[in-house]
Order: structure tokens, then sequence, then C-alpha cells
């Protein structure tokens, strides 16, 4: 019963691992926020990365995208600090 549950375990914890997160949404404020993938161009080299910060609900939201082939952005990662201004 042991090795049953101990193999159970260990296909779940690959699974975990080669699943791919969702992609991010843009939020009220990102740089393709309400816009369609073709709007927004830039001159950029592909593979290029570019940041943008903003404030959300009170929070200050940090992303990074990344210039495609085509040259539109694909937001690539985003962090959220705790609250702003610092101090509160």
């Amino acid at each position: 019963m042991n090795k049953i549950a101990l193999m159970l375990l260990c296909v779940v914890a690959l699974a975990a691992c080669t699943a791919t997160p969702p992609d991010l949404e843009p939020l009220p404020g990102s740089l393709t926020y309400g816009e369609t993938a073709s709007s927004r161009k830039t001159r950029a080299a592909p593979g290029t990365m570019i940041q943008n910060r903003f404030l959300h609900k009170g929070t200050m939201v940090f992303e990074t995208y990344e210039v495609q082939p085509d040259h539109t952005y694909k937001l690539v990662r985003r962090s959220v600090a705790n609250s702003w201004p610092p101090g509160d």
C-alpha cells in the first residue's frame, strides 16, 4: 500500500513540474491592457525586455514585457509591492 501511495505522489509531483503557468492577463495600467495584439508595435528588436510600473488599486505593480518577432509585446513577468507609498 505504501508503494502505491509513494508512486502516486511521484506522479503528481512530476505533473506539477511539467505544467506551464497560465498567461498573465493585463491589468488596467498594463501596456497591453484593452488592446489587440496588433495595435501596439515597437521598433525594438525582438527579444528586448521592456519594463513598466504603475499603481493598481493602491499597490505598485512592476511588469516585464518581451518584444516578439512581430514587434508586439508579451507580458512575461509581474511583481506587486506590498503597499504604496512605502511605509503605509
